[in-house]
């Protein structure tokens, strides 16, 4: 990964989060989409903090939250790494995905499939062994519900998987000791990812993993260094 000068920037205090430690944010027209690492919660707030909704989930040390395909996606940070998935109004988890590999899972970001990107060719249909079994089909398919950019701290890399297998699409090598969450530039399309034992922000380029910037957050702890639990995770 190449180097860029670093800026310096400071957050501030916008809020109090419900929940007693929020480790996941995404925001949508209506508000901000929170989970809570020590709850195992998913909140939605508005831009004030005001509670709208919440529901609890089967992740476990919730570390990142994303919305899309009409869903809310939470990442669960315990072994194996797994990303659940839920209807918004209800919070019934509607489908799971087992995350390949060790290293962890903290920031989530769902995008759909670009324009010429290639989506991966789904199995050869089969007969099912018990086609009136309740639980109904295992996934609906690639490319039906977008992708997922995944955040593998303990493997030092950023994952792009499709959002309905799980299967691999790329991978992008992140060299610093621990990626953490992640949001997109909607002007630029590029990818910023936080790296919280330093208090870094890093902008990539997402095709190439190339940096085009790297902030410093200024005061000590506002990129938060993370529980111990996530450590014995990312390790693994």
């Amino acid at each position: 990964m190449a180097t860029t000068p670093i800026l310096a920037a400071t957050a501030r205090v916008m809020f109090t989060a419900p929940g007693a430690q929020v480790n996941g944010l995404e925001a949508v027209p209506e508000g901000l989409w929170l989970c809570d690492q020590r709850d195992n919660r998913c909140y939605l707030v508005d831009y004030e903090g005001r509670l709208i909704s919440s529901f609890a989930g089967p992740a476990r040390n919730a570390s990142g939250v994303t919305f899309g395909a009409g869903s809310v996606w939470a990442a669960s940070n315990i072994r194996p790494s797994m990303i659940f998935r839920h209807d918004p109004t209800t919070g019934q988890c509607t489908a799971c995905l087992l995350l390949e590999g060790e290293g962890g899972v903290h920031g989530l970001q769902w995008r759909p499939y670009e324009p010429g990107e290639v989506v991966p060719r789904a199995p050869e249909s089969k007969p099912e062994l018990h086609p009136t079994a309740p639980a109904g089909r295992l996934n609906g398919g690639p490319g039906i519900s977008g992708t997922l950019w995944v955040s593998r701290p303990g493997a030092h890399r950023i994952d792009h998987i499709d959002a309905e297998t799980g299967e691999l699409l790329a991978s992008l090598p992140f060299a610093p000791p621990r990626s953490h969450g992640m949001f997109w530039d909607a002007g630029d399309g590029t990818l910023s990812v936080a790296e919280t034992n330093g208090g870094h922000i890093l902008r990539l380029e997402p095709r190439t993993g190339e940096l085009l910037e790297e902030w410093r957050i200024a005061e000590k702890g506002d990129a938060d260094a993370g529980s111990r639990a996530d450590r014995a995770q990312e390790a693994g």
